[in-house]
C-alpha cells in the first residue's frame, strides 16, 4: 500500500533549515553550486559565483561586481562544486513493518536529507532497491522540487523479487565517484554483504543507515505465535518462550555487529535507528557525529 500523503510536518521543515552536507571524501562533481567540497580541481580556475556568507573570506569578495550590481558575491574556483546526494530506498516487503513502520520513516529521513541537500544548493536523487535500481526523483537542484519529492515519496510502494546486488552494480555503473549515497534499509535480505560490498565500490562516499523496528529490536510476543515472512507469505508456527527471546537478541546483536564491521571494512559508515526514535534525534546525534551533516 502506498505511504500515504503528508510525510513532513512543519517541525521537519525546519529541521531542513538547521543543516549542510558535509562531504568527507574528493568528488567529480557534477556542476558548480553553493556547497563546498573537495572536488577534484586546481583551486585557481575560476568557476562560478555564490552570494556572500557571514564567516566568508572577505578577500574572495568580487568587488567589481559588487560596484556593478551592490551584491556581495563569492569567486568559486572549480574545485568548489555541488554535492549530489543520491538516497537508495530499500523496496522491500520487509519494509512496511512495524509501529511506525520502516518504509515511512524511511521516507521521512530521505525526504528531509534530499531537502537539507536542496537547501544548500546542491543536487539530490532517490532511488528504490527492486527487481531493477528505481528512479524514484532525478538528481535535482531546485528549492521548489520538494512538494514533487514529498509526493512522489508518498506513492511508494513494496516491490517483488528485489535483487539488491544487481541494484547496486548499475547504481554504480551510473554514479560511479560522482556524488555521496545514503542507503536506507533494514538489510534483512541474503544480499546483504554483496550489498554494501556493491556500494562500495561505487566509489562514492558511502553511508549505511539501518532502519529497524522496536518489535525487531525488542520482540515482546510470548506463547504461541505464528510468524509470516512478509516477502513471501509463508508462516510458521513457534512457540516463544524467554530462553528463545534472550537467543534472537543475541542473534540480532551480533547480526548488527557484522554488518557494521562490514561497513568499516569497506570504509562505509553505519548507523543503527529505530523507528521509535525521533528523527531530530537521529540527525543531531547520529548523522551529524558521523560525518554526513554538518
Amino acid at each position: 500500500m502506498p505511504l500515504g500523503e503528508r510525510l513532513l510536518g512543519a517541525r521537519d521543515y525546519k529541521l531542513i533549515e538547521q543543516f549542510s552536507l558535509a562531504a568527507k571524501r574528493r568528488l567529480s562533481g557534477l556542476a558548480t553550486g553553493e556547497q563546498r567540497s573537495p572536488a577534484l580541481g586546481g583551486g585557481i580556475e575560476f568557476a562560478d559565483y555564490r552570494e556572500y556568507q557571514p564567516g566568508d573570506d572577505v578577500r574572495r569578495i568580487d568587488w567589481a561586481v559588487f560596484l556593478r550590481l551592490r551584491r556581495l558575491l563569492i569567486k568559486l574556483s572549480a574545485e568548489e562544486k555541488e554535492l549530489t546526494l543520491m538516497i537508495i530506498l530499500d523496496g522491500s516487503r520487509s519494509m512496511w513493518f512495524g509501529q511506525p513502520d520502516k518504509a515511512r520513516e524511511s521516507a521521512r529521513l530521505a525526504a528531509i536529507l534530499a531537502g537539507i541537500a536542496l537547501h544548500g544548493g546542491n543536487r539530490a536523487g532517490i532511488l528504490t532497491l527492486g527487481p531493477q535500481l528505481g528512479e524514484v526523483i532525478r538528481p535535482e537542484r531546485s528549492r521548489t522540487s520538494m512538494p514533487a519529492l514529498t509526493a512522489a515519496l508518498s506513492r511508494l510502494e513494496p516491490l517483488e523479487g528485489i535483487n539488491p546486488a544487481h541494484c547496486m552494480k548499475q547504481f554504480a555503473a551510473k554514479y560511479s565517484h560522482k556524488c555521496i549515497v545514503v542507503l536506507i534499509s533494514d538489510l534483512l535480505f541474503p544480499q546483504w554483504p554483496q550489498t554494501l560490498s556493491g556500494l562500495a565500490n561505487s566509489g562514492c562516499e558511502g553511508y549505511v543507515l539501518q532502519m529497524l523496528a522496536p518489535e525487531e529490536l525488542d520482540p515482546s510476543c510470548l506463547g504461541e505465535v505464528t510468524l509470516v515472512d512478509l516477502e513471501d507469505q509463508s508462516e510458521v508456527p513457534l512457540h516463544i518462550g524467554r530462553e528463545l527471546t534472550l537467543r534472537y537478541r543475541r542473534e540480532l546483536a551480533a547480526f548488527i555487529r557484522e554488518i557494521r564491521r562490514v561497513c568499516q571494512r569497506h570504509g562505509l559508515r553505519h548507523t543503527m535507528v529505530s523507528t521509535g526514535m525521533s528523527l531530530e534525534r537521529v540527525l543531531y546525534e547520529d548523522l551529524s557525529r558521523g560525518g554526513l551533516l554538518c
